[in-house]
């Protein structure tokens, strides 16, 4: 079948709603994609599902047995193998006409994300690790819009930064990283060996995961991914983000912002908490 008639084929269903012009713009949108576990699977996947033509691929990781129970890669038959070169297959399963520009088995480093981000239109962001500042910096200087997204055991939160528009991080903000990271060395020159070391001493522990949960928040940054390519519908843009849980039926709007945030207040705790356990 030649590529015009598949991908019509593909997207018919898609332009009962979407008109031609903004199918066209997401469909040459180059998206950069880190992290491809249990919600950067999902939204590789339904990207390709728009016909996108170009993709970049990071994660440094190889599928388990313990990520069959929600990554959506994650079979008998691929345990064992990255998760970067199996998402690539599926991309292309998918859409046979897509170019997968960069594939990166490695974790995010000074070395590899200019590599990584130069040239893309949009990066979306799903990797945990404390190191993957590096990819917000990168979108901030390219003047490129991001989506984050995270699961916890019950719910997720999902946020745009338009580095379009805006910095997108509050004086308050910077206050509270310079304290933080009071006497490390900025993440910008540091090393392979020394961002591990980074990861290792800030990262949070591992939490329960459920499939419902982080399949949903893969569906939310895609979802919020579109409306910023095309210009319309409401995206949750910095510093406003998109926090739901499930177990409790709540999806709100909320400010990172504000002083009535109580997700502030509560993340000082934690971090206060656990400087006393040390």
């Amino acid at each position: 079948m030649e590529e015009q008639e598949y991908i019509k084929g593909m997207l018919n269903r898609t332009s009962l709603f979407i008109d031609d012009f903004s199918m066209n713009k997401i469909r040459n949108t180059t998206f950069a994609i880190s992290g491809l576990g249990g919600v950067g699977a999902i939204t590789a996947e339904l990207f390709a599902r728009w016909g996108v033509k170009k993709f970049r691929l990071l994660d440094m990781d190889k599928y388990e047995v313990t990520n069959l129970n929600r990554q959506l890669f994650a079979t008998s038959k691929t345990l064992g193998k990255y998760k970067v070169d199996i998402t690539a297959e599926r991309i292309k399963e998918i859409n046979p006409y897509a170019e997968i520009e960069i594939k990166i088995t490695d974790r995010v480093t000074n070395s590899n994300i200019d590599k990584f981000s130069e040239g893309a239109d949009i990066m979306i962001q799903s990797a945990d690790y404390p190191s993957c500042k590096l990819f917000y910096l990168a979108a901030q200087k390219r003047k490129i819009p991001l989506v984050n997204g995270y699961a916890n055991i019950s719910g997720g939160r999902v946020q745009s930064f338009d580095y379009r528009y805006s910095e997108c991080e509050s004086f308050l903000e910077k206050i509270w990283r310079k304290f933080k990271y009071k006497n490390v060395k900025p993440i910008t020159e540091m090393t392979e060996d020394e961002l591990i070391e980074f990861d290792n001493k800030f990262v949070h522990q591992t939490s329960g995961s459920l499939n419902f949960v982080t399949n949903m928040v893969g569906c939310l940054i895609v979802s919020e991914a579109i409306k910023l390519i095309i210009g319309k519908g409401k995206a949750v843009k910095y510093p406003k983000y998109l926090n739901f849980e499930l177990y409790d039926n709540k999806m709100q709007i909320k400010n990172s912002t504000s002083f009535l945030n109580k997700d502030i207040y509560r993340k000082i705790f934690e971090y206060i908490k656990s400087k006393a356990s040390l």
